[in-house]
């Protein structure tokens, strides 16, 4: 593990991330009791996916992804193209449902605008 990356974590940052992931499951447990905690098992799931991608995009420099800021940037593009073409859930044609899954790519949009602007404007700023 490079201990660089480890020292210049945001380790309070990280602390109070777990905070507010306890508190929404115990927030969600009591909630959903009468449910036979339907929403809970599925939170927890997403928990356990999403806490392997926070350590991985952790050791990922992030020169890397501004280099690859324009494709994620005309993949999101496209995808929100073709969402436009799935069926409508709720009244809103903005997921794509694959299998058990359900998927909105205006969520990686969101990300993907991000990074393409921020690496926009650093290159304006050299």
């Amino acid at each position: 593990m490079n201990k660089k990356k480890l020292k210049n974590t945001e380790w309070k940052i990280l602390i109070y991330v777990s905070l507010l992931l306890i508190i929404g499951l115990i927030a969600l447990y009591s909630a959903t009791t009468s449910t036979e905690f339907a929403e809970f098992k599925k939170q927890i799931m997403w928990i356990m996916i999403g806490i392997p991608l926070l350590l991985m995009m952790m050791f990922i420099d992030y020169r890397i992804l501004a280099r690859f800021s324009v494709v994620f940037y005309i993949i999101s593009l496209i995808l929100l193209l073709f969402v436009l073409f799935t069926s409508k859930v709720n009244g809103a044609s903005s997921w794509f449902n694959i299998g058990a899954f359900s998927l909105q790519p205006g969520e990686f949009a969101k990300i993907a605008v991000i990074l393409f602007l921020s690496n926009i404007m650093s290159k304006m700023r050299q």
